[in-house]
């Protein structure tokens, strides 16, 4: 037996973040800060392309093809907003439920920047993406999209966390956001 066939490496498993639209900042940024939290993962993040949730799923099947992804032991995260649209939320929902256990649909209403918000306040007044934007502005000065604000939120996670996790709790669709699911399974951890 040679020596290369006594060490195999094994395999890292994978997860897949999925963002929004064409070129997606915000969240790849955000989560360019966190690893996956027992090493035995590679994060890999890319926008779908898509704006759509169901042309999203087809897109990031596709595009996590070339990461050997295994539906058995990896992971896929599929980040879409709501946009304060009814409809677009009801489409969501619907398809959450029809996704396989390798994939979660994280859904933000109205919009990602909530979880950014919920790191300062807990809110649950209705909002569009104007509307928490200008809120968001009286915590993170000149906010705009694409902007690498980790640094000002990272001490605050727990409270994002808590504030997420309550909103989850409200009959409500918006606001509400579930990315504190990759920080309550302990899927993400701070690198």
């Amino acid at each position: 037996m040679s020596k290369s066939d006594r060490f195999m490496l094994k395999r890292k498993k994978v997860i897949v973040l999925s963002f929004e639209g064409k070129n997606n900042m915000t969240e790849n940024l955000y989560f360019s800060h966190f690893k996956a939290c027992d090493n035995s993962y590679i994060i890999k993040a890319f926008s779908s392309g898509a704006t759509d949730i169901v042309n999203m799923i087809k897109s990031t099947k596709n595009k996590r093809k070339k990461y050997d992804y295994n539906p058995k032991e990896d992971l896929t995260f599929i980040f879409v907003d709501g946009d304060d649209n009814s409809s677009k939320v009801e489409l969501i929902k619907t398809q959450i439920k029809k996704q396989p256990k390798d994939i979660c649909i994280i859904l933000s209403n109205p919009c990602f920047e909530l979880w950014f918000l919920n790191h300062f306040v807990y809110t649950t007044k209705h909002m569009n993406t104007k509307s928490l934007f200008i809120e968001l502005n009286k915590y993170i000065i000149d906010y705009q999209k694409n902007k690498d604000v980790y640094p000002l939120i990272c001490d605050k996670i727990d409270a994002a966390i808590n504030n997420s996790e309550n909103q989850s709790n409200n009959s409500n669709d918006n606001p509400k956001t579930n990315v504190q699911m990759l920080f309550l399974d302990k899927i993400m951890c701070k690198k």
